[in-house]
């Protein structure tokens, strides 16, 4: 029995040290070339069967649109969360004739084991919410609509439209090269900010080439116990912050994966890298960027580029292993993965996208050209959507776009699967089906 565990938990532990430091973030899009992605979405998975998962997260599934407190079922760790309790969902009275089938949402939903919220617009208007789970377990407190969660690499976005402002301002140009704004990182001359914000530098990725302290390398050597010790581990690096500088030079360690623009690789390394841009030539911190110039413009109120808002508790499910992690000290995702919210704050922010406001027409059309490997500046780039996922320890999350016909599908989780199941779909794969309803 102990002998089985432990095959399991070394094969788990790869899924854990991957998602491990933060986020990865990676994405809402499906893509070959990409090897290492947040979303799980790039290689095929088996099921993980109902035994395997805890009744605690499917309990006291409820509408979002009542928003009221429920206390969850008795549970114990070894249940199996296959429970009869199903979410109800009162769609949003919106005066707009939608096609979205609010019916064949909830069916669906109501069947998976879900803990977050979705949020469905056509049009602007919200036509759909759902909310299910607990937002923070030790307190008994359910999801709502007004509860906080970690975007992740929906981030993204957002420093890319920095990013382009800046372009704007006539400060950098995006065929600049690194090393007039980080002349200390070794490959800064080879590497344009372009092949930064669209995943083509050939960065190593920071979260699993090993800089901060988590490497991939001898699991199969891991010992039981060593098994066991790693959550200790893993809250020591993400709750350490990371020294900026010490980072750029850690990372001019490593060689480039492959010459700069000839392929596509995620790495979140390349958006940590813009976030330092943005910092040296706004001249102050990321964080304030945003809000004074992305956030307060808008008028939006309910997103922030800190952890420090958070209403919700993120748990990474290993199946034989749960963690329930803290927050992440903010220096870990930065620019990479640092944004918090509701999901109508996030709405918010699409319809402004949707709107073009903060950029010209240019600089949208530069951020949503997906060229030869269908991702733009913080977007994957789809047949008639643009769409970006999300994760962090504890937190998994997709947005999808139409800016054409102006709908969007948000799911934000605070459960982090190790891999997506049909139980227990990732946001990703529930985005997925929900457009399909429209």
């Amino acid at each position: 029995m102990r002998r089985d565990l432990f095959e399991k938990s070394k094969k788990l532990v790869i899924g854990l040290l991957a998602l491990a430091v933060v986020l990865s973030c990676a994405c809402g899009k499906k893509d070959e070339t990409t090897e290492k992605t947040e979303n799980g979405q790039s290689e095929e998975t088996e099921d993980i069967s109902s035994e395997e998962l805890s009744s605690e997260e499917n309990s006291g599934k409820e509408s979002a649109s009542s928003e009221k407190e429920k206390e969850p079922e008795d549970t114990s760790a070894s249940a199996v969360s296959d429970t009869d309790d199903t979410a109800s969902s009162d769609p949003t009275t919106a005066p707009v004739v939608s096609s979205f089938d609010t019916g064949e949402a909830e069916e669906y939903l109501s069947s998976k084991t879900f803990d977050g919220v979705v949020l469905v617009a056509d049009q602007d208007q919200v036509v759909w919410t759902y909310a299910a789970g607990m937002a923070d377990r030790e307190n008994n407190v359910m999801n709502t609509m007004n509860t906080v969660f970690e975007f992740g690499s929906i981030t993204k976005q957002f420093t890319a439209v920095a990013i382009m402002q800046l372009v704007e301002a006539g400060k950098l140009k995006t065929d600049d090269t690194l090393d007039k704004y980080l002349p200390e990182y070794s490959h800064a001359k080879e590497i344009t900010i372009h092949q930064l914000l669209n995943m083509t530098s050939g960065i190593p990725d920071y979260l699993y080439c090993g800089v901060l302290g988590v490497s991939l390398g001898n699991f199969e050597d891991m010992s039981f116990s060593d098994v066991l010790d790693l959550e200790d581990a893993i809250r020591r690096v993400i709750t350490t912050p990371i020294d900026k500088n010490k980072f750029v030079t850690d990372m001019s360690a490593y060689s480039l994966n492959f010459t700069p623009g000839t392929q596509f690789e995620y790495s979140n390394t390349n958006y940590y890298f813009l976030g330092m841009v943005i910092e040296q030539l706004s001249g102050m911190p990321y964080d304030e960027y945003i809000r004074k110039n992305l956030l307060e413009p808008l008028g939006i109120t309910e997103l922030y580029p800190d952890t420090d808002h958070l209403t919700s508790f993120g748990r990474t499910d290993l199946s034989v292993m749960k963690f329930d992690f803290p927050s992440q000290d903010p220096s870990i995702s930065y620019a990479v993965g640092v944004m918090t919210g509701t999901a109508a704050g996030l709405l918010d922010w699409e319809i402004a996208v949707m709107d073009g406001a903060l950029l010209t027409k240019e600089s949208w059309d530069q951020i949503f050209d997906g060229g030869a490997f269908g991702y733009g500046y913080g977007w994957y780039i789809g047949n008639g959507f643009v769409e970006h996922g999300g994760m962090t320890l504890g937190y998994n999350t997709s947005v999808r776009v139409d800016k054409n016909k102006r709908r969007v599908v948000i799911v934000l989780s605070n459960i982090q699967p190790l891999t997506g199941s049909k139980k227990r779909p990732m946001s990703t794969d529930i985005a997925d089906e929900l457009w399909t309803d429209f």
